[in-house]
């Protein structure tokens, strides 16, 4: 009788864990993110290659590829502490600010790809290399990796300075981190092998943006 129970709360526990609703808003996110991509892209259309057209294409579709299954494995996704999103709260002054001025500091960064790469696609490729080095960081030192962003982006942010950094973090490693949150479900070795795949995955899209242009 108390195996029976005890399989009972493992089964209950199991469809706790799993909803379609947290895959679902994982997948709608990130096709929003890539929406965003695809403007920065197209921002520039004028300055397309010839194959333009075809690369934008294939962008998309590998970012696809790459989405649906990780999306399957965040409806596995543990529950989220509430005081992480703070979607109720009202954002203050400094926050505003601080967004400003990290977009600024990153656009300037940027354009040290203009030689090869139009603004605001200059954008994209700077953040697409940044994600990349800290994917490779994360393949060996995945929880500091994910600790080292949550220090910066869910900390208390009061000061311009504080969430000028926080937004440089989402920039620059926002990526990084929805997928490494993610592969947590997964089995260590399992987790390396996505882990390595999304570093490669990174890297060649970098490739794609400058390939668009050329």
């Amino acid at each position: 009788m108390d195996s029976l129970s005890v399989n009972n709360r493992k089964d209950d526990e199991m469809r706790k864990s799993f909803s379609l609703k947290k895959g679902f808003y994982f997948f709608i996110k990130a096709n929003l993110l890539l929406i965003c991509m695809v403007i920065l892209f197209l921002l520039n259309r004028s300055s397309w290659g010839g194959e333009g057209n075809f690369i934008v294409g294939i962008f998309i579709g590998f970012n696809e590829l790459f989405l649906i299954p990780l999306s399957i494995v965040a409806c596995f996704k543990p529950q989220t502490k509430d005081a992480k999103s703070k979607a109720d709260r009202r954002i203050a002054k400094n926050e505003w600010i601080g967004a400003g001025v990290a977009f600024i500091a990153t656009s300037i960064l940027s354009l040290v790809f203009l030689a090869v790469i139009p603004y605001p696609s200059t954008l994209l490729y700077l953040i697409l290399i940044t994600n990349f080095m800290v994917a490779a960081f994360s393949v060996i030192f995945h929880n500091v990796a994910i600790g080292i962003y949550e220090a910066n982006v869910y900390s208390e942010h009061k000061s311009v300075m504080d969430y000028t950094f926080k937004y440089i973090a989402v920039l620059f490693s926002g990526l990084n981190y929805c997928v490494q949150i993610t592969l947590l479900n997964l089995p260590l070795i399992i987790n390396k092998l996505v882990a390595v795949i999304f570093v490669l995955l990174l890297l060649w899209q970098s490739f794609m943006v400058g390939g668009v242009f050329d």
